[in-house]
């Protein structure tokens, strides 16, 4: 376990990361439970699955800039 600052931080954004992919796993598998029986569900899972992205994306870029 890191001891300094910049690689408790770093730790901290592959746990976010870990946790996104997780997150895409459960949607992966709600849009599958759903089909298209119920387009707002679907079109919510999408969005939710579209911001975990963004979110996965922005601790990557920050994880690279420390």
């Amino acid at each position: 376990m890191p001891s300094n600052t910049r690689g408790k931080i770093k730790e901290h954004l592959e746990g976010c990361h870990r946790n996104t992919e997780a997150i895409k796993e459960h949607c992966a598998k709600i849009l599958a439970l759903v089909g298209d029986k119920n387009p707002k569900v679907t079109a919510a899972i999408e969005a939710l699955s579209n911001i975990n992205t963004v979110l996965d994306e922005s601790a990557q870029n920050i994880y690279s800039l420390i």
